[in-house]
């Protein structure tokens, strides 16, 4: 194992833990938007216990994408890097518009630490076959 394969292999460990913690996350304001309170997380929005149906739907919806990254990355699966980057780039986008506060920070942080190991060339190079293992592959 060369030092670049420990590097790689410690980024994919990184990224499917951050995808892990995005999926629980998310999981928990789906729970809280939906009108369960829950301590301290229905304090951090402006809603406290009030049911937002809609947004509990795209926080179940991205918990669901967030744990299948997190899945595929920890198994090296192809599938998983641009299913990844969408789903990093969509949270990154809609934790910083409309912005709110403390959660919105912790979504910018996590998802744009998630879209930068993901867009590294040993995350990328890990979960990607190159061209010549392509070619491989298909002969």
């Amino acid at each position: 194992m060369t030092p670049d394969d420990r590097g790689s292999g410690r980024a994919l460990r990184a990224t499917s833990w951050i995808s892990g913690t995005l999926a629980l996350g998310s999981a928990l304001l789906a729970v809280g938007h939906a009108g369960v309170r829950i301590p301290v997380v229905s304090g951090l929005g402006p809603g406290g216990s009030r049911a937002v149906v809609p947004v509990a739907i795209a926080f179940t919806a991205a918990a669901c994408l967030h744990g299948a990254v997190a899945y595929g990355v920890a198994r090296r699966r192809t599938w998983a890097w641009p299913l990844g980057v969408l789903a990093a780039g969509v949270t990154l986008l809609g934790a910083a518009v409309p912005f709110r506060g403390a959660g919105s920070i912790a979504g910018i942080a996590l998802s744009g630490l998630q879209l930068g190991l993901l867009l590294s060339g040993g995350v990328r190079s890990a979960l990607l076959p190159s061209r010549s293992d392509a070619s491989r592959i298909s002969s």
